[in-house]
């Protein structure tokens, strides 16, 4: 997967916003960087379901906006995406963003982009059996080779060891109520990443049901592949135009 960071699609939507906890030596703590153009979305992590609520309001107020005349959509946004945040939970996600790009256009705003594409980007951990990352790693490449939606598997190696990556496309279809069908596309692009010296794996995932921008986003993903790093390593890499407005995001 080749890093390619196109400036022109780095004009900042939303800064993100730093979370988790800093544990000093603990090698069981990760982080990593995203662009400024993800919004990230409040998890529930057990605690108090009020504050979870709020937290949800307030992500659907950042991400609408403040008019009067929204708020059916932010209540919407806010219930929808609290119920996939209580799932995403109990599955182990640690991270959960909605990406915002514009395409097209220039960096310095003299030509507006031609359209916005929109991608959701999750990070979970998994417990695995095997702390050899080589022998996981192969392991993984093999599962998936043989799942009904193999797609593209490479076997990668990354600045923090052996990784796997995996771009698959999948269809979804509903009915109608007048009996037609639609159907939409989607593709997500995965990195699997066992912990250095932990029966852990990391699962970064980046999805988007706007297929023709694959390659825009293999290149956000591997950017911000770049920056994981375990333990105490800082992450210190360029993100774009704006890396500055990427705080890193910490998780232990």
């Amino acid at each position: 997967m080749t890093s390619a960071h196109d400036p022109h699609t780095t004009e900042a939507q939303a800064d993100t916003a730093s979370t988790g906890t800093e544990l000093g030596s603990d090698p069981t703590a990760f982080r990593f960087q995203v662009q400024p153009e993800f919004h990230s979305i409040p998890l529930a992590t057990g605690g108090d379901e009020e504050e979870f609520d709020e937290h949800m309001r307030k992500f659907a107020r950042d991400y609408w906006g403040e008019h009067e005349q929204l708020e059916p959509i932010r209540r919407f946004t806010a219930a929808m995406y609290g119920v996939n945040s209580q799932q995403l939970t109990a599955d182990g996600t640690v991270y959960h963003a909605l990406g915002v790009f514009p395409i097209g256009g220039t960096a310095d705003g003299s030509l507006p982009p031609e359209r916005v594409s929109r991608c959701t980007l999750t990070v979970s951990v998994r417990d695995i059996g095997n702390p050899d990352p080589h022998l996981v790693v192969a392991g993984i490449a093999e599962t998936l080779d043989q799942g009904k939606d193999s797609g593209e598997i490479q076997m990668i190696t990354l600045p923090t060891g052996p990784a796997v990556l995996h771009i698959a496309g999948s269809r979804a279809v509903w009915g109608l109520s007048d009996g037609e069908e639609q159907e939409r596309f989607f593709v997500r692009i995965e990195i699997w990443m066992p912990f250095p010296a932990e029966d852990r794996l990391l699962l970064v995932c980046l999805s988007t049901a706007d297929v023709q921008d694959l390659f825009h986003y293999q290149a956000v993903l591997a950017d911000i592949a770049d920056t994981i790093t375990f333990g105490d390593a800082e992450a210190d890499v360029d993100l774009g135009a704006n890396a500055s407005d990427s705080r890193p995001l910490l998780f232990g």
